[in-house]
């Protein structure tokens, strides 16, 4: 009903011109109807006419299979996705599987390897800012913004298995320590929902069917690192087939911004995670509930170290 509403919203009235020679048959086979006998005196041995079927048309001629798919489509990626469904009757679920078709949309970037992630988070009044290498071989930098003042953080690169001391949030000239390198661009991410799924079971941080701790996991990827749309979306899909989540209505991340929220259980005391979606895009706005709240402001790739975008 929704698809045949907004069908009828979306279609123009036929003009005059265009209703006029189907007004003229209809009126000439009403005229011609009427000028028969109510009481026939001899039976016809003729056959009586089929009557016209009145056809439901949909852009044309649609068919059941090609209707269904329509309506297929309407569910997973409609304009506002969730309709007028409140999201507190939200099935979190169809929830993520919004979000997933959400990331879809998005275009895709592939950054090169002497590039940078840009981002910026608020938690609480403090905001903190970071340019992390690509590749994870150049040197990157955090700012970190509060009531107490701001701090920079440089976060060296590692090249050749090998990365310059820091101390105090500065180099240390001439001292360097073994290290791996640590891309913000997480390339090695399936981007099929099944695999992704085996990913995070085989990556687990917890025990087997911790769901609060699966939840951990995927925030961490979430927030860890550049995720292209395919590799987003098919996070999104797999956290969908986890069980008893749950959506919560008018929920808040760390920069005061209502969303729906889709929260992991609790288990042995641990904080509630709530991620946090646009309540109509149902893009990912940042972390909620009483695991402590944050909130994604900007995120991009750029060129070089104090770029934003």
């Amino acid at each position: 009903m929704r698809l045949l509403q907004q069908l009828g919203d979306e279609t123009e009235l036929p003009t005059a011109e265009r209703l006029s020679a189907a007004r003229t048959r209809l009126t000439t086979a009403m005229t011609a109807e009427s000028s028969v006998p109510l009481t026939p005196t001899v039976p016809s041995t003729r056959p009586r006419p089929r009557r016209p079927a009145w056809r439901l048309v949909l852009s044309g001629v649609v068919s059941a299979g090609a209707a269904a798919a329509l309506v297929s489509v309407l569910v997973l990626a409609p304009d506002r996705f969730g309709g007028d469904t409140p999201a507190a009757r939200a099935d979190a679920s169809q929830v993520l599987r919004n979000a997933a078709t959400a990331a879809l949309r998005v275009p895709d970037v592939e950054p090169r390897p002497d590039q940078f992630v840009y981002s910026r988070s608020q938690e609480g009044p403090g905001t903190r800012e970071s340019w992390m290498s690509v590749d994870g071989t150049r040197d990157g930098l955090v700012i970190e913004t509060s009531a107490t003042g701001r701090t920079e953080t440089v976060v060296p690169g590692c090249r050749n298995g090998r990365a310059a001391a820091v101390k105090g949030g500065q180099v240390v000239p001439g001292v360097t320590a073994r290290c791996t390198p640590a891309p913000a661009y997480r390339a090695d991410l399936p981007t099929d929902a099944d695999a992704m799924r085996t990913f995070l079971i085989e990556q687990r941080s917890g025990e087997p069917g911790d769901a609060n701790a699966a939840g951990k996991d995927v925030l961490y990827y979430l927030t860890g690192s550049y995720l292209r749309p395919r590799t987003l979306a098919a996070l999104y899909e797999a956290a969908a087939t986890t069980p008893d989540l749950r959506a919560v209505e008018h929920v808040k991340d760390g920069a005061g911004r209502s969303g729906i929220g889709i929260s992991w259980p609790s288990t042995r005391g641990s904080g509630e995670i709530v991620l946090v979606f646009h309540p109509e895009t149902y893009t990912f706005l940042g972390v909620g509930g009483s695991a402590g709240s944050s909130a994604v402001l900007a995120l991009a790739i750029v060129d070089r170290v104090g770029q934003t975008s």
